[in-house]
């Protein structure tokens, strides 16, 4: 289904440090906490940053391939997804310069579909180009190894 979107628009949220490792922030009304795990001083109740930051890029994935399918007329009866960053800490703790803290991500997209190879290509390599959080990945420095599977 198509949706009206203007050409610019904010996205505005506000957040605060509930301890030195749990922060809560609100979009729209909605809660989102992010938490560490107890070995760095959380409580583990919610994924911490760099975890909700990956499941962004799904849920972008997500929208983005199920708009793209459409545009390809392409039926999609599903999609499911994995994702692996890999996560170099140096840059954090001051051992090295690097050009980003995640040089490689993984990701896998099972897509459920009665479509030639051809066409889930095409649509792996439009989501990509089209998806905000894969372009600031990639313009990020980081690269995204995918694979598309048909499920």
């Amino acid at each position: 289904m198509a949706h009206a979107m203007p050409d610019l628009f904010k996205i505005d949220v506000k957040g605060k440090s509930i301890t030195h490792a749990r922060s809560e922030m609100v979009a729209r009304g909605k809660v989102v906490a992010t938490d560490e795990p107890p070995e760095r001083g959380g409580t583990d109740l919610f994924a911490t940053p760099l975890e909700t930051m990956l499941s962004s890029f799904l849920g972008c994935t997500n929208v983005i391939a199920n708009y793209v399918a459409g545009l390809l007329k392409m039926e999609l009866r599903g999609l499911e997804f994995e994702v692996c960053g890999h996560f170099d800490t140096r840059g954090v703790f001051g051992k090295a310069d690097i050009g980003t803290p995640f040089p490689v991500i993984e990701l896998t997209v099972f897509v459920l579909t009665d479509a030639e190879d051809a066409q889930i290509e095409q649509l792996k390599t439009i989501t990509g180009e089209k998806c905000p959080v894969s372009v600031l990945l990639r313009r990020a420095g980081c690269e995204i190894k995918e694979n598309w599977v048909r499920k």
